[in-house]
């Protein structure tokens, strides 16, 4: 089972009751339900609620009773953001919605809801719901409101990625401590980025070691022993390359597991069979070993930090192999924004 980061526990706070009103797109009030107060702190404000309907089924989490929603409404940000826990605490994953900004006073939150949002599972697959109704309904809205609201996916999309890596992070710190093992990383196209994420945390020391960057070929051949057959056959951007680096930084940093990535970042460098952003990512330790190709359309950083997030999920996949973190939830989503109001 994935390590959980836990729920905070309503113990652990001396929690006043306030109101929660969700509205719809002209302001009319819909759903109101109860919250708890977590924190409080210029221009936003952190709640915590419980889901009190039957269990519901939803095509990318199933909510049931007793499930607790950590809810963080902003009166400055054209979005919410619910983290969202069984009882026992396991995290589900995140929920935002694009929304106005929220009219917060001294008891009671108010919130319109635009039906476009965003989901994370705990396994770092991130998908927008709701963009058909979203469409439908901007055609009601002022147009500096329906571009505010559009431009709230980039935004959500960056803080989710941020809450998902130090989640990754601490789910992977949890698991090689368990174990006793230490980590090493080989990146090339990355430049750094997975040793960045990883030693974010503090107390990295405990279980990782260090990394190589092995920009050029000849380092990849020297510092980590990748072949010259291998390159001169396969290329440094190939599923062949990234596990010689893995099992390389294994070998030179003499360390239990290796994580490596490997391609091109552009907006330079791609051919007609090895295009901009393919890139490929590997895994080596005594569980086996294996790697994953993808190919990204982000420009040159965002293709890094791709690679990077992809580095950190296959590590946590090969981690922990039967946890819901190896599931990919990236379906054809349909289900409207009010199936997670936790009343």
């Amino acid at each position: 089972m994935l390590h959980p980061r836990r729920c905070p526990h309503r113990d652990q706070y001396n929690l006043a009751r306030m109101r929660v009103h969700k509205c719809d797109h002209r302001g009319e009030r819909r759903v109101s339900y109860d919250g708890e107060l977590i924190s409080r702190d210029g221009e936003r404000i952190t709640l915590r609620a419980i889901w009190t309907l039957p269990t519901r089924t939803l095509p990318y989490v199933t909510l049931e009773q007793g499930d607790i929603f950590i809810e963080t409404f902003y009166a400055d940000r054209w979005y919410n953001l619910f983290q969202i826990h069984h009882r026992d605490g396991e995290l589900k994953g995140w929920y935002a919605d694009v929304a106005r900004p929220a009219r917060i006073a001294n008891d009671d939150v108010e919130w319109d809801d635009l039906a476009l949002d965003v989901w994370m599972d705990p396994g770092g697959t991130m998908t927008i719901l709701d963009e058909n109704e979203f469409e439908a309904l901007s055609r009601a809205l002022p147009p500096n409101e329906a571009a505010s609201a559009r431009g709230a996916v980039a935004h959500i999309q960056d803080e989710l990625r941020t809450h998902w890596r130090r989640f990754a992070s601490e789910t992977i710190a949890g698991e090689l401590t368990r174990r006793g093992w230490m980590l090493g990383t080989a990146e090339s196209c990355t430049g750094g980025l997975i040793g960045h994420i990883i030693t974010e945390r503090p107390g990295s020391s405990a279980f990782f070691a260090g990394g190589v960057i092995s920009y050029s070929n000849q380092v990849k051949r020297r510092s980590l022993g990748v072949g010259e057959a291998t390159l001169r056959q396969h290329g440094a951007v190939s599923e062949q390359c990234a596990l010689e680096m893995a099992r390389g930084v294994r070998r030179a940093l003499d360390v239990d597991v290796g994580v490596s990535a490997t391609g091109i970042a552009g907006p330079e460098g791609g051919t007609a069979s090895k295009p901009v952003g393919l890139t490929y990512v590997g895994v080596s330790s005594p569980l086996g070993e294996s790697a994953e190709q993808n190919t990204w359309t982000h420009d040159r950083s965002g293709n890094k930090w791709a690679t990077a997030d992809a580095a950190l999920r296959l590590l946590m996949r090969h981690l922990l192999p039967e946890s819901h973190a190896a599931r990919a939830t990236a379906q054809g989503h349909s289900s409207r924004s009010d199936s997670l109001t936790p009343t």
